[in-house]
């Protein structure tokens, strides 16, 4: 089997996916989009190869840092793109897919006057997956569970006191005749990066088969002793690339 290397300008990618704006296409795109949009519209099969592109836009209802673009429920599988091709005889499929993804987390702890342990934990991810004829089984390797394009766990932990803010010759008004505030800690970090990963499908069959690109986003946080954690996932423009092949299995199934 020939192998086939495919290059990208990662630049462009990143810049099409801001965690901070979520908006905006970039104009070297245009061009691609209008020479296949009649195609896609078409819905017409190809008999060796086929391919598809999302500009959409999406991140976790009700999280942060997605100012514009669609919000679509954490934990659920959605529809990001999809083509169909059509096999004369029985072949395998090989699906590539790329993906912008980005994640925002933040965690925050604060002191308290009994020393208690502060903690602040926040997760954000994007799985994505390859259904056949809208069936999710049949793509390996992950037979339908998804492969995490992007995660990130961040964990804060501290045991932090009061601080002296103001006392009697600056004007304090407490008892011990000084202003005591909570110390706190913040840690923020906002990724944007393109992921790509290739899926195949076995024996599909000769006819007319549609391939379907599914994406989820999760995001989660907490907090214990004044702990805060926020976080958010998002994905971006991205592109799929089936081609019919004849592969020699390497493995076991």
């Amino acid at each position: 089997m020939k192998i086939r290397m495919h290059s990208m300008k990662p630049l462009s990618l990143a810049l099409a996916l801001g965690l901070s704006a979520c908006a905006g296409e970039p104009e070297d795109m245009d061009a691609f989009e209008d020479l296949g949009e009649a195609e896609l519209a078409a819905g017409a099969p190809s008999a060796k190869a086929a391919t598809a592109i999302s500009k959409v836009t999406a991140c976790g209802s009700g999280g942060t840092q997605c100012l514009t673009g669609a919000q679509v429920p954490t934990g659920v599988w959605q529809d990001v793109m999809s083509s169909t091709i059509k096999t004369s005889s029985v072949q395998d499929l090989f699906v590539d897919v790329s993906l912008v993804t980005g994640l925002y987390t933040s965690t925050l702890v604060k002191g308290n006057g009994s020393g208690e342990q502060s903690t602040a934990m926040a997760m954000g991810g994007v799985k994505v997956r390859v259904l056949l004829d809208g069936q999710p089984a049949a793509t390996y390797p992950d037979r339908g569970e998804g492969i995490t394009f992007d995660q990130r766990i961040q964990t804060l932990t501290a045991k932090l006191g009061n601080i002296f803010t103001d006392c009697f010759a600056q004007g304090g008004n407490t008892g011990t005749g000084c202003t005591l505030d909570p110390e706190q800690v913040s840690l923020a970090l906002e990724t944007t990066s393109a992921q790509s990963y290739g899926f195949f499908l076995l024996d599909v069959g000769p006819g007319d088969h549609k391939v379907t690109v599914q994406a989820m986003v999760n995001a989660r946080a907490t907090g214990s002793n004044g702990g805060v954690g926020i976080s958010n996932a998002i994905y971006g423009m991205g592109t799929m690339t089936v081609e019919a092949v004849n592969m020699v299995n390497g493995f076991t199934l």
